[in-house]
């Protein structure tokens, strides 16, 4: 039997070739199942990016971290916790606080976010008398303090102007607040936010865990 040489070379062309056709075929098969890198991307990172969103929203428009360093507001709020404060109504515009609540504000005079208690609202007289605070002339009901009777300020009585507030820390012995600052009234548009819940978890604190603002 002769062995036909080109025959055969054709025959092996034409495997070669066919060879390659199919790969090609699969390849095109597996790129076209393949599915893009950006919904490839969303389908493993999706949760991820939105979850991310939510909280970058969150804090940015609705919620605040406040940082509290010093014991200015013990034992309701201790040195060195952290508060969750609602902001929302103060990137919308400028609400005035109720008495009593606890507001993070911007302070020019020491030039950070402090955290007091608003005592004073515009158009209110705020007196000390005894150790006592009065509200236009009544005696304050703050059972909020850890200890009462013992409030002094180098000025007998202060007015709060239209547009500000007048704010004391807690602890009143401990505090440098609205009755020793040089500008003893905060600026309605200078208010952040208001505090809710303290987080405190540090070793010497007055106490641990997590707490609603008391007012």
């Amino acid at each position: 039997m002769e062995f036909d040489e080109k025959k055969g070379t054709e025959d092996v062309t034409n495997v070669t070739e066919k060879s390659n056709i199919s790969d090609t075929e699969v390849e095109k098969k597996e790129t076209a199942q393949k599915p893009p890198l950006l919904k490839r991307f969303w389908k493993e990172w999706g949760d991820v990016v939105i979850l991310l969103a939510v909280v970058f929203v969150l804090f940015k428009f609705v919620l605040q971290l406040a940082w509290v360093p010093t014991g200015s507001m013990e034992t309701n709020i201790p040195a060195k916790s952290l508060q969750i404060c609602w902001q929302l109504p103060y990137k919308l515009g400028n609400p005035l606080p109720k008495h009593g609540d606890v507001i993070t504000f911007w302070s020019d005079e020491c030039n950070e976010v402090l955290v007091k208690r608003a005592i004073g609202l515009p158009g209110d007289t705020v007196s000390f008398s005894g150790g006592y605070v009065y509200l236009n002339g009544e005696l304050l009901d703050e059972s909020y303090l850890p200890v009462q009777g013992i409030t002094e300020s180098p000025e007998e009585s202060f007015i709060v102007p239209e547009g500000c507030v007048f704010f004391l820390g807690d602890n009143r012995t401990g505090s440098f607040d609205a009755r020793f600052w040089e500008n003893h009234y905060i600026p309605v548009s200078q208010l952040q936010a208001k505090a809710l819940l303290t987080i405190s978890v540090g070793k010497n604190h007055s106490w641990t865990g997590v707490r609603l603002i008391v007012k």
